[in-house]
């Protein structure tokens, strides 16, 4: 399965066994527990605003347009 892209964003799917860290999604604002796959994206060009996002938040923000 594809991800979604966003105009003006980079995204990467990162697989269960190298999500070696607890994340918070900016989405729902639950945690994305270390070992489970799930989408980071950044702003083109600003690395360092990299988010993890859920897969399921990341396909409805992207389907909206916008991350915020």
């Amino acid at each position: 399965m594809s991800l979604p892209q966003l105009d003006g964003y980079q995204v990467a799917r990162v697989p269960g066994f190298r999500a070696g860290k607890d994340y918070m999604c900016p989405s729902c604002h639950n945690p994305i527990p270390s070992g489970l796959g799930h989408v980071v994206a950044w702003p083109d060009d600003l690395t360092d605003e990299r988010r993890h996002w859920h897969h399921h938040c990341w396909r409805i923000a992207a389907g909206r347009g916008r991350t915020s």
